[in-house]
């Protein structure tokens, strides 16, 4: 197994993705900014802006302007544009606690051959962070019981029992290691699953998950999420089919589809 690597804050770019006009971007701006410890930060966007260029120059934050934009596309940007060992993606509506950073590069330097590092969370609803797990933080504790045992997540059995039953990362919340990626970082054919599809893929690889079990990230709710418009849009299938594949990929197909009838209930939640 290779040796462990200590990580530094020059080794770490966090990368604040903007679209369009957003509210809350500056209060991300400024949860980043106002870690214990900072490192390169910048803007990424493919919808630039007087918006996103004024916050840009009121904090002396470069911006990398993605000119191939697209919900895939933007994430594959920014991993390719980095230039350190790892990188955050800080969405621009959420909230990173003030030890975000400085307990990812702890963790990653203490595990062996990393690939990405993930945290505990909590919601915000309504500008207010909730006070407990929401009943799908619940869930995505449950599926991460196994990943308590020593050494699980070094392997690919352990990276794919977490899996088994869901998806139990939190995308907003993941350190990469930038040369664990494969060259498609993030799969454009994919909508709702498109982190799972990722981890499932990661899984696979030789290289271990390093689970942070602590809140270091606060994730904003609201309907103009991602997630939220494919759940909640009539008629559309793309999360039952994304979510059938990747089940399929964890079990026989026929485990898969008992496994699916109980999962879609999870998208009450949204």
């Amino acid at each position: 197994m290779a040796d462990k690597t200590i990580f530094t804050k020059d080794d770490m770019t966090v990368v604040v993705c903007a679209y369009k006009v957003c509210d809350y971007l500056e209060s991300s701006i400024l949860s980043v900014l106002n870690q214990t410890v900072r490192c390169k930060t910048v803007i990424s966007t493919s919808t630039p802006n007087d918006f996103i260029l004024g916050l840009a120059a009121k904090y002396g934050i470069e911006v990398w302007i993605n000119k191939n934009g697209g919900h895939a596309n933007d994430y594959n940007f920014v991993i390719k544009q980095c230039s350190t060992k790892l990188c955050i993606m800080a969405h621009q509506d959420d909230l990173l606690n003030e030890r975000f950073i400085e307990e990812s590069i702890s963790a990653l330097s203490r595990a062996k051959d990393p690939q990405i590092a993930f945290t505990d969370y909590l919601e915000i609803h309504d500008d207010v962070i909730d006070e407990k797990p929401s009943k799908l933080i619940r869930i995505k504790k449950l599926l991460l019981l196994p990943a308590h045992i020593p050494g699980l997540l070094n392997t690919r059995f352990g990276k794919r029992l977490i899996q088994r039953l869901g998806d139990p990362i939190s995308h907003p919340t993941v350190t990469y290691v930038v040369d664990k990626m494969p060259d498609e970082c993030f799969r454009d054919g994919y909508r709702s699953a498109m982190d799972w599809d990722l981890w499932e893929r990661l899984s696979r690889e030789k290289g271990s998950f390093v689970y942070i079990n602590k809140v270091l990230h606060y994730h904003r709710m609201h309907d103009e999420q991602a997630t939220a418009v494919i759940v909640n849009a009539e008629g559309d299938d793309a999360r039952y089919n994304e979510d059938m594949e990747l089940f399929s990929r964890l079990w026989p197909k026929c485990i898969a589809k008992i496994i699916m009838k109980f999962y879609e209930k999870s998208e009450d939640v949204y």
